[in-house]
């Protein structure tokens, strides 16, 4: 069974040099409504500010299940075990797993990239609880109640949140809450955020394994007019942000306006797009250095993509450390959370167990299509 991603409702007309790409290297997020500052609404009835979000743009979202425990992603060429695995097991001990797996007659399995994990995310229904992953497809589970047995933070976590699976790209900065441990980023299929944890210890995540030529790495070429093409996802990116921090229907409006090296058809990348750009050899920020220019150096970027738990929020990448309302990078550079898309940070607590930061006036690093 093969199942490409189709339009929920007809999609809005756009400029003429703007519109839907066919094929793309990314794989689509599955967003298909749009969305206010509050709530979902049909595209053909969102109001100017708000044009340009992630539910105007449809590239491409194709799995084949394989009929053998396994489901082929037709956009990266990955192959990926379609169970569950319910043990939640230390960084090493899913390493291990992975490596000694034998699967529909295939031993080459490992543990995927972070690139690679997220790419998996999926964006569909972005109102109230939701799991991360395409289930027509692929098995997913809430965990236990014993999972938050030995959990610091149990205060403010559920289980209904516990769906964090282990990447294997590892953290090259300093987590504050935990300086002398190795980090690994993770993706949680239960609350759509990227984030590290200690790859020693009493840390259990879940895992999930996959085959083929490696996939996410960047072929970056500076174009020297202003712009960088990454001829490997397919995508021409703006090589420095202008330095504005703006809210979300801010940062959509900007790029939806730009005008760079000839061309108008810019638009605020959708998170999956804006995820392939983290560079993970680097934390301060986490990007080329020699390619792109990020003028805050703790910068966090805003994507086109309503997050999922409540619509009034949108998902963006921190470049810079991801930080808590104390500045102390809780998170790792090349992590991703959710902002309101709009008000008054001061107005904002901590937010979770790690007292997440809010700042909702983010940057945008504007991308379009490769001809």
């Amino acid at each position: 069974m093969v199942i490409e991603v189709e339009p929920e409702q007809p999609r809005p007309s756009l400029p003429a040099d703007k519109g839907l790409a066919a094929q793309a290297k990314v794989p689509d997020t599955g967003q298909l409504g749009c969305f206010n500052n509050r709530q979902r609404m049909a595209c053909k009835d969102i109001q100017q500010r708000f044009r340009g979000q992630d539910g105007h743009y449809s590239t491409r979202l194709a799995y084949r299940d394989n009929r053998d425990g396994t489901v082929s992603d037709l956009v990266t060429g990955l192959r990926w075990q379609q169970a569950h695995n319910a043990q939640r097991l230390s960084f090493t001990d899913a390493q291990s797993a992975c490596s000694r797996l034998e699967l529909a007659d295939n031993r080459d399995w490992r543990l995927p990239t972070i690139t690679e994990l997220f790419s998996l995310s999926h964006w569909r229904h972005p109102e109230g609880p939701q799991r991360y992953i395409d289930e027509r497809f692929f098995e997913f589970a809430e965990p236990g109640p014993e999972v938050l047995r030995n959990d610091p933070y149990r205060a403010s976590h559920n289980v209904s949140m516990m769906g964090q699976t282990w990447s294997s790209t590892e953290y090259v900065g300093e987590i504050a809450l935990n300086p002398d441990a190795t980090h690994y980023f993770f993706f949680n299929f239960l609350d759509g955020r990227i984030k590290a944890a200690p790859g020693q210890g009493h840390t259990r995540l879940f895992y999930r394994c996959v085959s083929g030529e490696p996939w996410g790495d960047n072929l970056l070429q500076d174009n020297r007019n202003g712009t960088v093409t990454d001829a490997a996802m397919e995508l021409m990116w703006q090589a420095s942000d202008d330095g504005q921090p703006r809210d979300w229907s801010q940062a959509l409006a900007y790029c939806e306006g730009l005008e760079l090296a000839g061309y108008r058809d810019w638009r605020l990348p959708n998170i999956k797009q804006l995820q392939t750009l983290v560079d993970y050899r680097y934390s301060q920020p986490a990007i080329d250095p020699k390619r792109f220019r990020q003028q805050d150096k703790a910068g966090w970027f805003w994507s086109s993509t309503t997050h999922g738990e409540n619509p009034a929020m949108a998902s963006y990448i921190c470049f810079g450390p991801c930080t808590s309302v104390e500045g102390e990078d809780v998170h790792g550079a090349g992590a991703q959370r959710s902002d309101p898309k709009t008000g008054n940070p001061a107005r904002w607590r901590a937010r979770g167990g790690q007292r997440d930061e809010t700042r909702i006036f983010n940057y945008a690093r504007c991308v379009r299509d490769v001809d």
